[in-house]
């Protein structure tokens, strides 16, 4: 607020403060959503566990007297709300919910007042914490004071500072009007003490000193709560509103310095019960390769992440599932108590072509142990239908975009049930053509089922450019592949690729082929010194 709609006069000091009151505007403009600031700790014992949401913009004061005001935890004092900024004209909307764990919670309102002119000055600050003379907000309930002994003098909650003087103050309780603050401490019974809720504030500092004020707050639940995830979100009137004015003065007056004397600002709180993560299931398998999340359990809220992990030894792992094992992870979230869950991460079929799988050799990639009487298995691994060249029945192919799988074969937006990400070429999905179908309007689908996945069955696209064989089926030109998948492949002595691992290729090695071998549903390259190698192009490239 500027001084046209705020201004102090040493005779008409409450007059000034209801003129000032009046010209409050709650129409908020919201500068920014979705910032959160600390929250790292989930003691709910100990911890208030600010959320925030808002706009921290630069502070546009002209006057004499700059200052910023901000709520944190007396018992982590890194716990702390966004910073009430102060404003010219209408307000920044600035939100935090404070964790009140069912009772109430001791906060600190700090209160930061520098002198940027070369001169001393003396300045008043006005604070309310209380919604009574603001309709329609009610969230945070505050009172000034600790729920640990009494009130002190304001003395007590400055920081030392040789700079700063003449310090004293005036209540306000919540029986009196908006604009009361002229009681003293010493007027005040105990009962008294738990309802006080503004607070005046008078001081003189120096040219350039900065003074500190951590004043005592209490927080408990008012009529109004929401969830941590939702402070970005609820409506105004689920906060209350603690206002804030500073005036500065010229030394000993009620003069204002150096063009305006007033400078205003909001903060939104409310209060949330901090509860745990909550999941649909605690336990969950994948392969070693896939992508884990809050997901992959079930979480809500569904913006938790993945926090520590640790393996069966108690040793901290930084990516589970690189390797099969069973993992203890702690799912976090700013604003709510942790969950631990347990992942089981299980080795990613391999088609025994040396990737660290086992080496038994019945199932080589085709995703079905037999190819069945109606699987065409001569040399082609193609087939047209109505003039579309397509993967014949039972062979594996591998998406080369993102794509959906459907439940049905006319695809809509309802109808997905799985959706795969473009991923590298080692990281592909490969799927095993089960057969062919066609939509409503015509288009050909290719019936299939995720080979890593089995249980996932569906519809894919049969649109070319979406998928591609995903072995080779001829020699190349160069006759010679490079290893690309992280692993590595092994060779054997067999088409099957079964029994003795005769030598492991790391990745970047480059292979001269002789021949390639159809087996089964699947292709293997016959090098020139006789040994077999899998066909996956996720394994190899052509060189």
């Amino acid at each position: 607020m500027g001084t046209n709609t705020m201004t102090r006069h040493r005779s008409k000091l409450k007059t000034g403060l209801v003129i000032g009151l009046a010209a409050i505007t709650f129409g908020f403009s919201l500068n920014g959503i979705g910032g959160s600031v600390k929250a790292d700790s989930t003691d709910a014992a100990t911890q208030v566990n600010f959320v925030n949401s808002g706009s921290n913009d630069k502070d546009p004061q002209t006057g004499g007297l700059t200052w910023k005001g901000f709520f944190e935890d007396p018992t982590d004092t890194s716990d702390v709300s966004l910073v009430g900024q102060n404003v010219l004209q209408g307000n920044t909307k600035n939100r935090s919910a404070v964790n009140v764990n069912g009772g109430e919670k001791n906060l600190t309102y700090v209160v930061q007042i520098t002198n940027t002119t070369d001169q001393t000055l003396s300045g008043r600050y006005f604070t309310s914490f209380c919604d009574k003379d603001i309709t329609g907000y009610n969230g945070a309930k505050l009172r000034y004071g600790s729920t640990i002994g009494s009130v002190q003098s304001i003395d007590h909650y400055m920081t030392a500072n040789d700079a700063v003087s003449n310090v004293s103050a005036q209540y306000g309780l919540t029986t009196d009007g908006g604009i009361d603050y002229g009681h003293q401490l010493s007027d005040f019974s105990a009962a008294d003490q738990a309802n006080i809720v503004r607070l005046q504030l008078d001081f003189t500092i120096k040219a350039g000193a900065t003074a500190t004020f951590n004043l005592p707050v209490v927080a408990s639940k008012g009529d109004n709560s929401i969830k941590a995830n939702q402070v970005a979100t609820a409506p105004d009137s689920d906060f209350t509103i603690i206002f804030g004015a500073m005036y500065s003065y010229k030394e000993g007056t009620f003069t204002g310095v150096p063009t305006t004397g007033d400078m205003n600002h909001n903060l939104l709180l409310t209060t949330y019960d901090i509860t745990a993560i909550t999941t649909t299931k605690d336990t969950a398998t994948v392969q070693n390769g896939d992508t884990v999340n809050a997901a992959t359990f079930g979480a809500d809220p569904t913006d938790a992440k993945i926090g520590k992990v640790t393996d069966a030894n108690g040793n901290t792992v930084t990516n589970p599932t690189a390797q099969p094992g069973t993992y203890t992870v702690e799912l976090t979230r700013d604003g709510y108590l942790p969950k631990t869950v347990t992942l089981t991460v299980t080795q990613r079929p391999s088609d025994n072509n040396g990737n660290g799988g086992s080496s038994t050799g019945t199932n080589n990639g085709s995703g079905n142990s037999s190819t069945g009487s109606d699987v065409d298995t001569s040399t082609s691994p193609n087939t047209v239908i109505d003039g579309q060249t397509v993967a014949k029945k039972g062979r594996a192919i591998y998406a080369l975009k993102g794509l959906y799988m459907y439940n049905k074969t006319t695809f809509t937006k309802s109808a997905r049930t799985y959706h795969y990400a473009k991923q590298i070429r080692t990281k592909r999905p490969i799927f095993i053509v089960d057969g062919y179908t066609k939509s409503s309007n015509g288009a050909l689908r290719y019936r299939v089922h995720d080979y890593y996945h089995k249980s996932r069955k569906g519809y894919i696209t049969a649109k070319s450019g979406y998928t591609a064989l995903a072995y080779y089926f001829s020699v190349p030109k160069s006759k010679a592949v490079r290893v690309i998948t992280s692993t590595g492949i092994n060779s054997y002595g067999n088409s099957s690729l079964s029994g003795k691992k005769l030598t492991h290729y790391k990745k970047g090695t480059v292979l001269k082929v002789k021949k390639v071998v159809k087996y089964k549903l699947a292709s293997r390259f016959q090098l020139t010194n006789g040994r077999y190698i899998s066909g996956n192009k996720t394994y190899v490239i052509m060189k």
